[in-house]
């Protein structure tokens, strides 16, 4: 039985005031003739509930003021009192439909994230009236928040616009439930709806720049993002988006910039913290970046990138036992996170701790195992146990996925001459020096591979 079945003494109550008795008469005559109740609300009553038709909400007859409980007598859902007179105001109060008290009862629900129960209301609602768009739009909505209700909720929510093609909110509300499926164009289809309907409407242009971010179109998703915030500059959300939109185009200043005002706004914004850290980061200021990362954490301890970063900046401190920490919560949360693995097994390489280092490599290549760069590092560990006919597989691995990856070339190079075949390392040596020759992070080693190719070819 629905929940409102329990509470049969509620009833919805809409309502229109006005200033004098021959306007409520002449709305009385509005409404006999057939004329929406709701919509003359909207145009006609003083009241403040008159931007919602008129809507007042869910009470029970028994707590109104007497003056209301007497008009209200008689009265069967769907039905609207004589003219009355309450201090210097005359008023027209209409019973809600059935369907309609279900609908508003479920909203409640709704708000207090019983979704279940809500969604029993709205199908009650249209069990009364399968007509009822509202309800069909509310199902919907209510359906598209529960975990396996996607599919239902896109029918609700499509027959909610057959029934009503001007509601906005259904068409924002499937927007997001297509793209949640994937469907990217046809839900950017239904937001360009909602801004043909209401061109002020702030959440369609976030809605639609976060659907052509996800298509790779920054520039186009910051301008949705930049409307969004001319409508409602409060939205902190859209302000991090933005910064995100914006450092992907290559402006981290003014990335930075968002995510402080979405911070300042929306101080508890863990995202945002982790993004700041990651601008600031690329900055070169890590001990701010760490700040930040570290108190992504505070608000959310289960935050795996934040870890991640916060081990990779801590790194580049020279913090190592604390990196390896981090690394280590990163893939708590995410044991699935390749790149974890991979960054723990360098940091416990350089500790000394071999057998890990390898062990965190080859858990890396479970989840990734076409990564050349992951079967480079594990042959230099497995190299560094002295297993060089192991590590030689690793490397000629990597160079089968990356023929130019040029660490791979020096690093088997290494391991050819240590075996003592001279001509072997000569070749992968030379290929090192053709890919590296020019690259500054590898100076050095190629200072070395000179060196010895000399020696060697004497």
């Amino acid at each position: 039985m629905p929940a409102a079945a329990q509470e049969t003494e509620r009833v919805g109550l809409r309502l229109i005031a006005v200033n004098t008795e021959k306007e409520a008469a002449s709305l009385q005559m509005q409404l006999q003739a057939g004329g929406a109740f709701e919509n003359l609300a909207k145009k006609y009553s003083t009241a403040p509930s008159a931007a919602e038709g008129g809507w007042l909400g869910l009470f029970q007859i028994a707590g109104l003021r007497p003056e209301f409980q007497d008009a209200l007598k008689g009265l069967v859902p769907g039905q609207v009192s004589p003219v009355l007179k309450v201090n210097e105001e005359y008023l027209l109060l209409k019973l809600a439909s059935e369907a309609e008290t279900h609908a508003a009862f479920g909203c409640e629900l709704a708000e207090r994230r019983k979704l279940d129960a809500a969604v029993s209301e709205f199908r009650e609602a249209l069990r009364i009236n399968p007509q009822y768009a509202q309800a069909h739009y509310y199902l919907g909505a209510a359906l598209f928040e529960l975990d396996n209700g996607v599919d239902e909720a896109l029918v609700e929510l499509r027959e909610a616009i057959r029934l009503n093609p001007e509601n906005a909110e259904a068409h924002n509300t499937l927007g997001l439930a297509l793209l949640e499926q994937g469907s990217v164009d046809e839900a950017m289809r239904e937001y360009r709806e909602v801004l043909r309907i209401d061109p002020q409407y702030a959440e369609a242009h976030y809605n639609l720049g976060n659907a052509l971010d996800d298509q790779g179109r920054p520039e186009a998703a910051a301008a949705e993002y930049r409307e969004a915030l001319r409508i409602n500059p409060g939205l902190a959300q859209a302000h991090y988006n933005l910064g995100v939109a914006l450092k992907r185009l290559g402006n981290v200043a003014a990335a930075i910039e968002e995510y402080r005002e979405a911070l300042r706004l929306k101080p508890d914004l863990a995202q945002a913290h982790h993004a700041l850290g990651k601008a600031l980061d690329d900055q070169g200021k890590r001990d701010a970046a760490v700040d930040e990362y570290r108190e992504a954490l505070r608000i959310d301890p289960n935050y795996g990138p934040a870890h991640y970063n916060l081990g990779l900046a801590l790194k580049q401190q020279g913090k190592l036992v604390e990196a390896i920490a981090e690394y280590r919560e990163a893939l708590r949360v995410n044991p699935h996170h390749a790149e974890a693995y991979n960054n723990l097994g360098i940091a416990l390489e350089e500790q000394g701790n071999l057998d890990e280092a390898i062990q965190q490599y080859r858990d890396a290549l479970r989840i990734n195992p076409n990564d050349a760069l992951l079967h480079n590092n594990l042959g230099v560990a497995i190299g560094d146990q002295g297993k060089l006919d192991q590590a030689i597989e690793q490397y000629h691995e990597a160079l089968r996925l990356n023929p130019a990856l040029a660490l791979a070339h020096y690093n088997l190079g290494e391991c050819l001459r240590q075996k003592g075949d001279r001509d072997g390392a000569v070749r992968e040596f030379r290929d090192f020096l053709n890919l590296a020759e020019n690259n500054s992070e590898l100076k050095m080693k190629v200072e070395r591979v000179r060196s010895i190719l000399a020696e060697l070819e004497r």
